[in-house]
């Protein structure tokens, strides 16, 4: 090794020492500055006085103690013991005091178990506007009939299970116009809105453009909850209801709402109510050994059949309404994905069909289903198919009354949620 690398392992050593001993002295200096704060100060008048108990020695003084005989019991007097009634007075005065407002850092969970959430008089979180004023001060409940017309029923097409309905009463009578301004004001909203004019002929009509110069003296504004798109929301809602009480405040008129409780929680299990029953029933005619089929003999025996090609290029089997309109007890449809026209049914041949029956549309399922299985065996005999599932599996009498079963079971259930099967607002609610 050379002299410069003697010189500069020397320097190395000096460095690392010199750094070894900055550290020494900076640890010894810490130590001693912990040291001086955390002195045990010299004098501590708690500390004295327990030093003073523990040395003071321990005796029994024997001229306190009596003996028995001379010991005579000091009487105190007794409370009596509360009457059952005074009881709930005393508990019903100290629950009072205890849920009297106050600073408090009681957790959420032990105070949901001593009171419900329900019963507090304040709160934080902001109210939804629908249920301000009842908060402020409570609402008598609501009938399905608004009080203060005896008279007065709700319009076939509404229903309070499913819409989120306002009656309004007017001080003077409105013109149909006046009531239709609010749904120019909330077109943003996903869900349908209707109103309702009830006229001199004390009927409700629909508030269309038809109605605007008409005058009625009670409106009735709802909101549908849910569609087969999901359920209102929130800001929906708020923006309803804001509307109509605006329009409220125009007209001069009272505004009785009828909604569940929670109208949220009720679109929610209304929503859920309806993809457990919005089901279809629906089976297949597919072509036999002879083959396909021709469009113009399932045009025939369509028609024969009495179904109706309707516009969106399905067969539909028509009935009348109470009112007088039509709908669909089921549909034919074609098995592959081209519509049936007039044009086609002419010029190509049919490989299969659909027949297809909406359960929450149908009123009498009975009918609708026995008419739509009677059809499709007149054309499997006639065309010469077969009457297959959906796995292709050929369809007997058995299958056919459980399928039957099955269909009953959707409608009972429907009826007792309220919403009967086929009404005006169950075709809504499932369009």
């Amino acid at each position: 090794m050379t002299d410069l690398h003697w010189a500069l392992l020397g320097l190395g050593i000096l460095i690392i020492g010199a750094v070894l001993a900055f550290n020494w002295w900076q640890e010894r200096k810490f130590k001693q500055e912990t040291s001086s704060r955390f002195d045990e100060p010299r004098y501590d008048a708690l500390m004295e006085e327990a030093r003073a108990i523990r040395n003071e020695e321990f005796h029994i003084d024997h001229n306190a103690v009596k003996d028995a005989d001379e010991y005579t019991p000091q009487t105190e007097p007794v409370e009596p013991e509360p009457t059952s009634s005074d009881q709930q007075e005393y508990e019903a005065v100290h629950e009072q005091q205890h849920y009297e407002p106050e600073e408090t850092t009681q957790s959420v969970d032990e105070f949901e178990a001593e009171e419900p959430i329900s019963q507090v008089a304040e709160t934080n979180e902001e109210l939804p506007p629908w249920e301000e004023k009842a908060a402020a001060e409570p609402e008598p409940e609501l009938a399905s009939q608004p009080s203060e017309h005896t008279a007065i029923t709700l319009p076939p097409e509404v229903n309070p299970e499913i819409d989120f309905i306002a009656v309004l009463s007017l001080a003077q009578p409105a013109t149909g116009q006046a009531l239709r301004e609010f749904l120019l004001s909330i077109t943003d909203i996903d869900k349908p809105v209707y109103a309702y004019g009830l006229g001199g002929d004390h009927r409700w009509h629909l508030l269309t453009r038809e109605q605007e110069s008409a005058s009625f003296s009670v409106a009735i504004c709802s909101l549908q909850l849910a569609d087969r798109a999901g359920a209102v929301s929130t800001g929906a809602l708020s923006r309803f209801h804001l509307a109509v009480e605006e329009l409220a405040q125009s007209l001069g008129a009272g505004v009785e709402w009828l909604h569940a409780e929670n109208p949220l929680q009720h679109a929610n299990e209304l929503d859920q109510f309806c993809i457990e029953v919005d089901q279809m029933v629906g089976f297949h005619l597919s072509q036999g050994a002879s083959g396909p089929f021709t469009g113009t003999k399932l045009r025939g025996l369509a028609e024969a059949g009495g179904l109706t090609l309707g516009e969106d290029g399905a067969y539909h089997y028509l009935v009348d309404d109470a009112d007088g309109s039509k709908y669909a007890l089921f549909s034919v449809v074609n098995h592959d994905p081209q519509p049936f026209t007039p044009d086609m049914l002419r010029t190509s041949v049919i490989r299969g069909l659909t027949f297809q029956l909406d359960i929450p549309k149908v009123q009498s399922y009975a009918e609708a289903y026995n008419h739509m299985v009677l059809l499709a065996r007149q054309m499997e005999h006639s065309l010469g198919a077969h009457l297959v599932d959906d796995k292709q599996r050929e369809l007997n009498d058995a299958q056919i009354d459980k399928i039957r079963q099955q269909i009953k079971l959707i409608h009972d259930k429907m009826l007792s949620r309220g919403i009967p099967p086929g009404e005006a607002y169950a075709l809504r609610l499932f369009s």
